[in-house]
């Protein structure tokens, strides 16, 4: 069943990290709602806006600000008939049959409604519902997006399958399958994976999926940032566990400290720049010299708006990756959007030529 998030309360919606952290939350149980709003206490349109989300044929997850919470068991009580009750110091409406501390379960016209208080710089209360267990999202690396639709659709109809895909970034494709009435996901992830072997990741989180691989392997990874400016360390120390594979990163935003930190010679950098496949070489070789590490990734680019030339216009950047027994692959990219989008899809990349260099480990048979 497809899933609302409902989140009541204008503190919130002005709080992007701990807005950040209900969606990560939330996406543990139902992964991507299919809709989001939101709405604050004082909508002289709350309770029309309210019944119609009730009506909806969604499950529902209501994140209600603490000066929101009550109000809004007021409005579901009275879209259904109910009254409140005190209930464990909660005022929740009487129908309800499944609560914890600051969450409960309303059921409404067979549909789950979750009311949770979202209290900021406090942990969540649990989120009680849960979406469709067969539906699992999985990447395929170093697939153009036409040729993943034209080899996964036959094995999906064949199955009964539903995909939904997106490019992440060039050459890295996540696509969500789901489950008909009669429909396989097992089987159809052992075609897939028979027929991708050295591209396919059976994990949501490619970055987690790295980081368990290095750890069963004893390797280590390590960073050299410089137009990403710690997104990658950031991307990987999210992951719990992360702490046994991770060395490091050396930020290297200036071109002293990529000399004077990582090696790079005034020569590479003044002939060729700092932005250039032989400076991105050269930080590779200086942050694994650096950690003693396995694996190395680093980038190098104008993420703007400013500071591009007609050689190198904003949104060009060089990623590499390379391991210690001296596989290196290095790409020239020019991407687009604004600044921190240039700086994810450079992050990305760096990862995607991480899984290049080493697929022999991260795409076990």
């Amino acid at each position: 069943m497809a899933t609302t998030l409902v989140v009541v309360g204008k503190s919130l919606k002005l709080n992007k990290a701990f807005l950040d952290y209900i969606d990560a939350q939330v996406y543990l149980h139902v992964k991507t709602p299919e809709k989001k709003i939101f709405l604050d206490k004082s909508n002289k349109d709350l309770f029309l806006i309210m019944e119609n989300v009730m009506r909806e044929p969604n499950q529902t997850i209501i994140a209600a600000a603490t000066d929101s919470f009550n109000l809004i068991g007021k409005v579901i009580s009275t879209i259904s008939e109910d009254v409140l009750e005190l209930k464990d110091t909660m005022l929740i409406p009487s129908k309800v049959q499944e609560y914890t501390e600051k969450s409960y379960v309303f059921e409404y016209e067979g549909k789950k409604i979750n009311v949770i208080e979202a209290k900021e710089n406090f942990i969540l209360p649990d989120i009680l519902i849960d979406g469709d267990s067969e539906s699992e999202i999985f990447s395929l690396i170093g697939v153009d997006e036409d040729s993943t639709k034209i080899l996964l659709n036959p094995l999906a109809d064949t199955y009964e399958i539903k995909l939904t895909s997106t490019s992440i970034v060039e050459g890295w494709n996540a696509i969500e399958a789901t489950t008909n009435k009669y429909g396989n996901l097992e089987n159809f992830f052992k075609s897939v994976k028979s027929l991708f072997p050295d591209k396919f990741i059976r994990n949501s989180n490619v970055v987690a999926h790295i980081i368990e691989s290095l750890e069963t392997a004893g390797e280590t990874v390590s960073v050299a940032e410089s137009c990403t400016g710690g997104k990658i360390a950031a991307m990987i120390t999210c992951v719990a566990g992360s702490s046994s594979v991770f060395n490091g990163s050396i930020i290297s935003y200036s071109n002293e400290i990529k000399k004077s930190w990582l090696g790079v010679s005034d020569v590479t950098l003044q002939k060729y720049g700092a932005v250039s496949e032989l400076c991105i070489r050269e930080m590779l070789e200086g942050v694994l010299n650096a950690s003693s590490g396995d694996y190395a990734m680093a980038t190098s680019g104008i993420a703007g708006p400013t500071g591009g030339s007609l050689e190198k216009p904003v949104g060009t950047v060089f990623v590499g990756a390379r391991s210690k027994d001296g596989d290196i692959t290095v790409e020239r990219l020019l991407l687009q959007g604004d600044r921190e989008y240039i700086q994810e899809q450079s992050a990305y990349h760096a990862f995607r030529l991480l899984l290049a260099v080493g697929k022999n480990l991260f795409f076990k048979k």
